[in-house]
């Protein structure tokens, strides 16, 4: 009898052992299988929102560089205009410095043929009186 006792204790023990190593099993299949449902649906979830987040960011690194390019385009003509208009400026004072003795040479010819014209008036001026007093005669 006593060895009946153990027996069935023994059987009981295992039974409740593979209750618990199933139930275990089934716990870590269930988790796993919920894991990896949860896990695909993650990942699908993901993978959804990467259609949606890496379209989104690269129109927003787009429409950044197409900002930065934009002013870097308006500080790029900013500079070359202003670099231009003082090159224009250096180059128009070269010119008058080189040709300034000329421009005074022109002057001051144009004084005497101005001065030479105003003699030559007054003469012919006198020269006409002169043909009139002798036509008078």
């Amino acid at each position: 009898m006593a060895e009946s006792v153990q027996v069935a204790v023994a059987g009981t023990a295992l039974v409740e052992v593979g209750a618990i190593g199933l139930g275990a099993l089934l716990t870590h299949l269930a988790v796993t299988a919920a894991a990896d449902v949860t896990g695909i649906l993650a990942a699908g979830t993901i993978a959804v929102l990467g259609f949606f987040i890496i379209p989104n960011r690269r129109h927003d690194a787009k429409r950044e560089l197409r900002e930065k390019i934009e002013t870097l385009r308006t500080h790029l003509m900013g500079s070359l205009t202003a670099q231009f208009d003082r090159e224009i400026e250096a180059s128009l004072r070269r010119i008058d410095e080189a040709i300034a003795p000329y421009t005074r040479f022109i002057r001051a010819e144009r004084d005497k043929l101005t001065a030479v014209h105003g003699e030559l008036e007054t003469v012919d001026e006198g020269l006409v009186r002169l043909r009139a007093r002798v036509e008078g005669l």
